[in-house]
């Protein structure tokens, strides 16, 4: 996918959540309902997120060779970063003030419009969802796998608040247990608020180690080290060193062979071949690949010394 199909995702993505947090803060303040509000918050953010998103991609569309000799891949993981950070903050946020309504004896709120706002709300978020969930798997796209992780929680919340509004219409109808109908809504959002830190913890976790160009999980580094294992005998080398990262779509592999005067490495060709037979360990590894393969006799020059 290129970054123009991208951006156009990206701005879809941005009127949906325009469009849902005006719904869902005007509706929140006329139903009296926090949940509904937090909901509208979210989507708010979203808005600006989404925005951050976009001008990353812009950014990161505009060749540059002479001031970024090595691509702009770290900026997608910042990104990821900030937009995480923020969501955080929300979330505390939310649930310091659904705690404090507890205490304050619960909420009134309008039952009936409220269920039906979260059932609407429901359907077009997890349509919105599954749009991105599969342009970004298909992408492989930081930008739009954090976009669309931003929907999938919003479609969770609205899971939640149909849920829970739900639960509150049903006792509504039915007069059973009136007193507990104010604590629905401020319950709604502390549960919801407690399960969906794990999302921005675990992603934030992930964007940190591309930013502190950490070695990647997964089975990438241990194929490339069996690869490097079978080519020693047949090259005569001595010993590598490999240096592993990935930082946005770009996976980055250093690797520094020593091999002995004697080696079959001392030819260009069988040089060119051995890269060849790195490279393809690589095949599928990320969108883009940035492979250094040195050569030399004396190991001080593969170590920081």
């Amino acid at each position: 996918m290129s970054l123009k199909q991208e951006k156009n995702i990206l701005w879809m993505s941005v009127a949906a959540a325009i469009l849902f947090s005006g719904a869902g803060i005007v509706l929140g303040m006329l139903f009296q309902s926090q949940m509904i509000l937090f909901d509208g918050l979210y989507s708010l953010i979203s808005v600006a997120l989404s925005y951050v998103s976009l001008m990353a991609a812009a950014f990161m569309a505009k060749s540059d060779w002479k001031r970024y000799p090595f691509g702009k891949d770290i900026v997608e993981p910042l990104v990821v970063l900030f937009k995480y950070t923020v969501i955080l903050i929300l979330i505390a946020g939310s649930a310091a003030a659904a705690v404090t309504a507890l205490f304050q004896g619960g909420r009134d709120m309008q039952v009936g419009p409220a269920f039906a706002y979260s059932f609407v709300g429901l359907l077009a978020c997890g349509a919105v969802t599954m749009y991105l969930h599969k342009r970004a798997k298909r992408s492989e796209s930081a930008l739009l796998k954090a976009e669309s992780n931003q929907w999938l929680m919003d479609t969770l919340v609205s899971t939640g608040v149909f849920a829970g509004f739900l639960v509150a219409f049903v006792l509504d109808v039915f007069q059973w247990f009136p007193a507990f109908i104010p604590y629905v809504d401020p319950l709604m959002v502390l549960l919801v608020s407690l399960y969906f830190l794990k999302f921005p913890l675990k992603e934030m976790r992930a964007a940190l180690k591309e930013v502190l160009e950490m070695s990647p999980d997964g089975a990438v580094r241990s194929r490339m080290e069996e690869t490097l294992q079978e080519l020693a005998g047949e090259y005569g080398v001595e010993e590598s060193f490999l240096r592993m990262t990935k930082v946005g779509r770009t996976i980055w592999v250093e690797i520094d062979i020593v091999a002995p005067e004697t080696s079959p490495l001392n030819s260009l060709t069988k040089q060119d071949e051995m890269r060849s037979k790195l490279s393809s360990v690589l095949t599928g590894a990320a969108p883009k690949k940035w492979l250094t393969v040195s050569f030399m006799a004396d190991r001080h020059w593969a170590l920081d010394e």
